[in-house]
């Protein structure tokens, strides 16, 4: 087959989730994707950060410019597609003749809720979804509390939806005890903490898992620090209200985006992973921390419960009280967090890249 993979929204010298699912998956076909040739597609107003475009992996793999507003190759390319593949919940334009794939990461944000994206975000990705869903062939969701909520909010036929779960990174194994050394003392971590990784915005609850923090940390009677890392999204000046707010105990470190290389120690040196976000689509740091031999901490809301099964604790994101008890729990139990880690790292390996390409494979080849 030719498949054309829209990769334009990995192009950004920040990845965020959709960045990392893409790269991740675009590497996974470079490993099991013999037979078929692949074009990286990036839109036109991409080009500026060219830079950062998906690299092809191997030969296997070409590089082609996506034309907008039409959003169409040029025609030769277009007539001898077979599969396109819309990473980011975007098709292309109509010139685009080929068997027509989407993902579908979340619609929380952008429909379900009104108060985590800006009225004209919101009203932009509604259309789009709506043209999605009469268009494409194939819709794959990345977890089953996902496709409930398709089904819920855009009403696709149900015989469209394929799940495919994501996965943490080949990268993210257990540390040395020297990189995790390192690690703290490039951020300034000189006691123990819980770490949360991920874009810092409305939908993720830091404001209220601060808050848990703080009570948890008098309840353990424990000197730990919240170290927080990501980058500022929608919201911002909420989240950064609370961590001025929480500064008065010292407790909050704001470690600011993290480079790709870093991450792996600073779970490894956590004692957990905070994550407790009013709602995820996979949450694929929570993987990512069970590799490392992180314990978590996870909401009960959206995929979190799916993914994490019975190798996190959980609380209700919007229940202060819960949240600081299971918080003041992973923060004094040494046993709990010696059993999570273990649990986490066999629960790890349910999940992987080279299969969630496979189950894309298997999706462009059906009638």
């Amino acid at each position: 087959m030719r498949i054309a993979l829209d990769c334009s929204s990995a192009a950004r010298a920040e990845a965020t989730g959709v960045a990392m699912y893409i790269r991740r998956l675009v590497a996974a076909f470079g490993r099991v994707g013999a037979g078929h040739e692949f074009l990286l597609a990036h839109r036109l107003s991409r080009v500026k950060q060219c830079r950062h475009f998906v690299a092809p992996p191997d030969s296997k793999f070409r590089a082609k410019i996506l034309l907008e507003p039409a959003q169409v190759f040029h025609p030769f390319f277009s007539r001898s597609l077979d599969v396109f593949h819309g990473l980011d919940a975007r098709l292309p334009g109509p010139g685009v003749k080929a068997r027509l794939v989407v993902t579908v990461h979340d619609v929380y944000s952008a429909l379900q809720s009104r108060e985590f994206a800006a009225e004209e975000f919101r009203r932009m990705k509604a259309e789009r979804y709506r043209d999605l869903v009469e268009r494409a062939d194939r819709i794959v969701v990345v977890s089953e509390a996902c496709r409930r909520d398709v089904l819920e909010t855009l009403e696709p036929d149900p015989a469209k939806l394929r799940v495919v779960h994501e996965a943490g990174g080949e990268e993210f194994t257990p540390r040395s005890e020297n990189e995790i050394k390192a690690i703290r003392a490039k951020y300034g971590l000189d006691a123990p903490y819980l770490v949360y990784v991920g874009t810092i915005n409305k939908r993720k609850n830091l404001p209220r898992m601060i808050r848990a923090f703080a009570r948890a940390r008098e309840a353990a009677r424990s000197d730990a620090l919240f170290a927080v890392g990501g980058r500022v999204g929608f919201g911002g000046e909420e989240i950064h209200r609370a961590i001025e707010e929480s500064r008065a105990g010292g407790f909050v470190r704001l470690l600011g985006y993290l480079p790709d290389a870093d991450v792996p120690a600073l779970y490894g040196g956590a004692l957990g992973l905070f994550f407790c976000t009013l709602y995820e689509g996979f949450g694929i740091p929570v993987l990512e921390a069970f590799s490392c031999g992180c314990p978590v901490l996870g909401g009960t809301k959206g995929s979190v419960p799916e993914i994490a099964g019975p190798a996190a604790l959980l609380a209700d994101p919007e229940n202060l009280d819960e949240m600081a008890a299971q918080a003041a729990r992973l923060l004094s139990g040494e046993d709990l967090r010696r059993r999570l880690r273990a649990e986490g790292l066999e629960r790890a390996k349910a999940f992987s890249w080279d299969r969630a390409a496979r189950e894309c494979l298997e999706i462009y080849q059906e009638s």
